[in-house]
């Protein structure tokens, strides 16, 4: 049988399809995704829940003059598949292939880049109310899933859908999970909503009624006060309707016919209104179902028969080496309690629950929620550690600052994914967190270099009596330590760093895993003559002051080293103490993340694109040894060693 999806260029394609076609196209889509990432790794179930309900929007809708916001960007595969990206659809989330999230500069069918939950609703009514005053005849909907209706901003965007005087449309895509189970209050009140009778089913059986019964019109015309107690008595989902917003559902998100009856119904509704949705996250793969935590996002897997086995990594991430500490930490100290929201998987915050279930707590997608609840439980004497990718803790800014930093209250971030992230691109790197949280006075920062530093790294945090972040990538750990055991410590001077190797040439300062990179790159170098050297700083804030003066006092180059921007990191605390101590910031070249998003692409290509792998680094670092003019300070005691050395390499 001929596959449709080869004749799918755009969704004027799927208008022309029949029903029957329709559901052929549903099951060639998800085989397309199962094959694409089981070679490739992405999101995997949620995608596969959502392939009715996308191919019914572009059925019935016209996008992209209909505007179609996403949240939880990582349910828009279907939609991409059909949106004149399935010839290149192989290539998804590989470096200059289709990216793993919606993107405006590959698709104008992707209005933004989107990867974090809670914003989709807030957007839609931006681009209704944008579009009402420009007079532009569209219809909006926001696609929102994954449980993302739980975030506050969601709450916030629904708060004002409801103030809307025209069309929009608001999917609510219910599966029963988030990326693991679903959280709170909220996702229970949606459980009883889908196993309850629809309020819409109600309202058209009360009214045949009434339409039979005598005086049924009259009964009828009192209009407000019958539909009150209806709702009251038999329909939950009024929660949507005292907001201001239509509720419809729930319906079968994997019954086309119904689906696109009721959107046809719904484009043209004058007024805001909530779709309920039904959908199993996994659909169509009965292991996809069973599990949909394991395959929500899979790395690499292969299908045999009924069978699916993950491809296996060799190395031991940072995730796992966190997850194991964390345990450790909660052995020896009752007051140790975690955190994390919605991620108990990605952040291995998950290995805590079955030991102790009483001393682990998932807020679900709400960062800062979890922020301001670690405040209080480090308020009442409590040790919270909140695990949260690096991208996720930006969310809770207004939280750090003034529930946890302007208390000077012991709550620890343990930041994973911090740096660049790999193929899920720029929505997800973490490249910031040190810009924002360096502002927050009493705030220590701190980054280990290898596995037996992350346990000391946590064991030191939970000794102070300040907020600590700790910050990791997506990466394995070195298989061995890069040094020797040096003690966690705040001294007069700052933090405690370590001197990995030493050197007479230039000297890389690296903070946190790119330490192993620095050290590569010192080899590199020594191949060419130089002997450079490398210090893991461990601590952004306070900076091992020491080490510092002893570093420019030598008036060789200073290379420092980070996997954040350039802008507000590492590199810019080590200038800024330099020139509040009177110290050569001239002999500082900074190198980290540059101020452009970087897209997706592997780790490895990543660092190389940029220039941070090992060669790109020791290139950096011979060009700041040849253009080095040796410093006039006084206290230097051998400038002409570099430029001799410099020399050498100009000749």
């Amino acid at each position: 049988m001929k596959r449709l999806l080869d004749g799918i260029e755009s969704p004027a394609d799927i208008k022309r399809l029949t029903v029957d076609q329709l559901t052929q196209l549903a099951g060639e889509i998800r085989e397309t995704i199962v094959t694409t990432v089981g070679a490739n790794g992405g999101h995997l179930a949620p995608n596969l829940g959502t392939v009715e309900i996308i191919l019914a929007l572009h059925a019935i809708f016209d996008m992209p003059r209909d505007r179609l916001l996403w949240d939880v960007g990582h349910q828009c595969y279907p939609h991409k598949l059909i949106t004149g990206r399935y010839q290149n659809f192989a290539s998804l989330r590989k470096m200059g292939g289709v990216c793993g999230f919606p993107d405006p500069s590959e698709s104008p069918y992707d209005l933004f880049s989107v990867g974090h939950a809670g914003t989709a609703v807030s957007t839609a009514v931006g681009m209704a109310r944008g579009d009402a005053l420009l007079n532009q005849d569209t219809r909006v909907v926001a696609f929102v899933g994954d449980a993302s209706i739980v975030n506050g901003v969601a709450f916030e965007g629904l708060n004002n859908a409801g103030t809307l005087n025209r069309q929009m449309l608001i999917i609510l895509n219910d599966n029963s999970m988030s990326i693991s189970e679903p959280q709170g209050a909220f996702a229970g009140y949606l459980e009883h909503l889908r196993v309850t009778t629809t309020y819409d089913e109600v309202k058209r059986r009360v009214q045949e009624l009434l339409d039979r019964i005598p005086y049924g019109q009259q009964i009828c015309d009192i209009g407000v006060h019958v539909k009150q107690g209806i709702k009251n008595a038999i329909a939950p989902g009024h929660i949507f309707e005292d907001l201001g917003l239509k509720y419809f559902g729930p319906i079968d998100g994997h019954d086309l016919p119904g689906l696109m009856e009721k959107l046809n119904e719904l484009k043209s509704l004058n007024a805001p209104a909530v779709l309920h949705i039904k959908t199993i996250k996994g659909k169509g793969y009965e292991w996809a179902c069973e599990d949909p935590t394991t395959f929500h996002s899979p790395k690499p897997f292969r299908v045999e028969g009924c069978r699916v086995v993950m491809n296996q990594g060799s190395g031991r991430s940072w995730t796992a080496a966190f997850a194991d500490a964390m345990t450790h930490l909660c052995r020896k100290h009752a007051n140790v309690v975690g955190i994390t929201a919605a991620m108990p998987d990605g952040t291995g915050m998950i290995k805590l629950k079955p030991l102790f279930p009483d001393r682990y707590f998932d807020t679900g997608i709400c960062e800062s929620h979890a922020t301001a609840m670690a405040a209080g439980m480090a308020k009442a004497g409590l040790r919270p550690i909140v695990a949260v990718y690096s991208t996720f803790l930006q969310r809770a800014f207004d939280q750090v600052f003034q529930e946890v930093c302007l208390q000077g209250l012991p709550v620890i971030f343990c930041c994973d994914r911090a740096g660049l992230v790999g193929d899920d691109g720029a929505v997800h790197h973490g490249f910031c967190d040190l810009s924002f949280l360096r502002s927050q006075p009493g705030m220590v920062l701190i980054s280990p270099s290898d596995e037996r530093d992350l346990i000391g790294a946590l064991d030191f945090a939970i000794g102070q009596e300040s907020p600590v972040q700790i910050r990791y990538p997506r990466d394995n750990c070195p298989p061995e330590p890069l040094g020797e055991l040096v003690p966690w410590t705040i001294g007069k001077q700052g933090g405690k760093s370590r001197v990995l190797k030493a050197g007479e040439d230039a000297m890389i300062l690296a903070y946190g895993s790119v330490a192993l990179q620095a050290l590569s790159a010192a080899q590199l170098l020594e191949n060419d003559g130089l002997n450079v050297g490398v210090v893991d700083a461990r601590f952004c804030k306070p900076l091992d002051g020491a080490m510092l003066q002893q570093v420019f006092a030598s008036g060789k180059p200073i290379i420092t080293l980070e996997d954040h921007s350039v802008v507000g990191g590492f590199g810019s605390a080590v200038v800024e103490y330099a020139q509040a101590n009177g110290l050569d910031a001239r002999v500082v070249t900074r190198a980290g993340l540059p101020d452009r998003f970087i897209r997706h692409a592997s780790r490895s290509e990543q660092f190389k694109e940029i220039g941070l792998d090992p060669v790109g680094l020791a290139a950096t670092v011979r060009d700041a040894i040849s253009r080095h003019v040796p410093s006039d300070n006084p206290t230097v005691k051998e400038p002409a060693a570099p430029a001799r050395r410099a020399a050498r390499l100009r000749d």
